[in-house]
């Protein structure tokens, strides 16, 4: 009877590990424009565009978005285009296609808006929503930007549920959302690539990635993220002599807001991909010195 219960709960900690892992999805939020710093050469993505290909490939590894997926990733803010360079919808295109996955392109204003209405009635549910950021040909104007921002609670919504989320850009057009959900955070002018490193969460979070997907060799960086980053943490450095946070985010299970009321507590953190969530680890040690106990007793 003893092992029974013993084994049930252990049975129990795992599920609610299990249950805890779809309800947030893996973040990648840049101070970037490396859709503009990067090429597809006939045969490989370069650059920037193989840094977009190799995070769009960690945030579709982890992301645990629900339902019947209509689409791999969608691409908010660009069109599609057979540009081999500089060109924020061809470097979305250009990885998917290496990756073998489909997009869908929602550009204008109307169209980001119309996106979120049919999101939230279930007419579309990607895996990934990408967000093409400034800076480069056929990405964000001013229009998209406040789109978004209106929209910030929709995008917020479907990171909780598991979806993945990626971003490039500066100033307000490709981070207005991003502070209309975490009004203590500001994403600041100025970056520097050269010498930019992963951070240990960067690593954790999105094996796979090196320095050389985020310094120099992949293209400049233009913004950084300072102040309160809610569930989010720093993930690459910049190379400036005080590192500053210019890529942010987190593996699965990230959220966006937290520590506030009814909202998730914020994390001290960024486990490793195939840990556990800590109140499973903590759940299943108290199993461990419950067994003791009555190994003792008995």
């Amino acid at each position: 009877m003893k092992k029974f219960i013993g084994n049930s709960l252990a049975a129990i900690a795992l599920t609610l590990a299990v249950s805890n892992s779809v309800l947030a999805g893996p973040i990648i939020l840049g101070g970037d424009d490396l859709t503009d710093h990067g090429s597809f050469n006939g045969t490989n993505n370069l650059e920037g565009w193989l840094y977009i290909e190799k995070a769009i490939s960690n945030l579709l590894g982890s992301q645990t978005r629900g339902g019947s997926i209509t689409t791999n990733i969608a691409a908010l803010g660009s069109a599609s285009s057979t540009a081999t360079s500089a060109n924020a919808g061809a470097a979305i295109g250009s990885a998917a296609s290496e990756l073998g996955k489909t997009v869908s392109y929602f550009e204008g204003a109307a169209a980001i808006n119309q996106f979120f209405v049919d999101l939230a009635a279930g007419v579309v549910n990607p895996s990934v929503i990408w967000l093409a950021g400034t800076g480069a040909a056929n990405d964000l104007d001013t229009a998209e930007g406040l789109a978004l921002t209106a929209n910030a609670l929709a995008i917020n919504s479907f990171v909780s549920s598991g979806g993945g989320l990626m971003s490039h850009g500066s100033g307000d057009v490709a981070y207005g959302w991003l502070t209309a959900l975490l009004p203590g955070l500001t994403a600041v002018d100025g970056c520097n690539s050269n010498g930019a490193t992963l951070t240990a969460a960067g690593n954790a979070a999105f094996p796979g990635l090196s320095n050389s997907d985020v310094d120099a060799n992949a293209g400049p960086c233009h913004n950084y993220f300072a102040g309160d980053f809610g569930g989010l943490v720093t993930l690459a450095f910049d190379g400036s002599s005080t590192p500053r946070s210019y890529i942010i985010g987190g593996g699965a299970d990230t959220v966006i807001q937290c520590g506030q009321q009814d909202q998730p507590p914020c994390p001290t953190q960024v486990p490793e991909p195939s840990a556990l969530p800590l109140f499973a680890l903590a759940f299943l040690g108290m199993l461990g010195v419950m067994r003791r106990k009555q190994g003792k007793v008995n």
